[in-house]
């Protein structure tokens, strides 16, 4: 495999010489509020963060409670949960109709406006908005969908935690 050795967010070049390019990881811990996820934002930026990275994902799209309940995930994590895994989910979504508070927010901050999107209508809703795309590690092996990104032509920030080498080629 091949990677540049650099590239660019925005302006700011990324590389082994430069500084490193701190992406403060929100994703969901906003708790579904758009006032505390603005406040991460600010807090973000106070810790030195350059981007902050949400999640855009919807609880229809991607959690399935008949998988959690019927196809061996009673040994999961989430069967303490007091709610249903797909109410967990759709309460800690980031509402799309957030999209502008929040760049505008990450502006004011001075910090770049990132999310890992979960499906190819959040990439066209914010393709205009973001510098640079996050493809979660659960998310390795779709390739049609880092495909989709990669048409982008903008950066890729590929998490590789739930894969392994031929995983990682594959994508790239």
């Amino acid at each position: 495999m091949r990677f540049d050795s650099k590239f660019f967010i925005r302006d700011r070049e990324i590389s082994f010489t430069q500084p490193s390019y701190f992406i403060a990881d929100i994703a969901a811990n906003h708790d579904g509020k758009l006032e505390r996820a603005k406040e991460l934002i600010w807090l973000a930026k106070k810790s030195g963060a350059d981007a902050v990275k949400f999640q855009h994902f919807t609880a229809e799209k991607i959690v399935s409670d008949y998988g959690f309940q019927e196809l061996g995930s009673k040994k999961a994590h989430q069967v303490g949960w007091k709610k249903s895994v797909f109410d967990i989910y759709k309460q800690y979504e980031c509402d799309i109709s957030w999209t502008s508070e929040l760049i505008e927010t990450a502006a004011a901050a001075g910090v770049d406006f990132l999310t890992t999107p979960y499906d190819f209508d959040v990439v066209d809703k914010l393709d205009e908005h973001l510098p640079a795309y996050k493809i979660g590690s659960g998310d390795i092996t779709w390739v049609e969908f880092i495909s989709y990104v990669a048409k982008r032509n903008k950066p890729v920030l590929l998490a590789t935690g739930a894969s392994n080498m031929e995983d990682v080629r594959r994508a790239v």
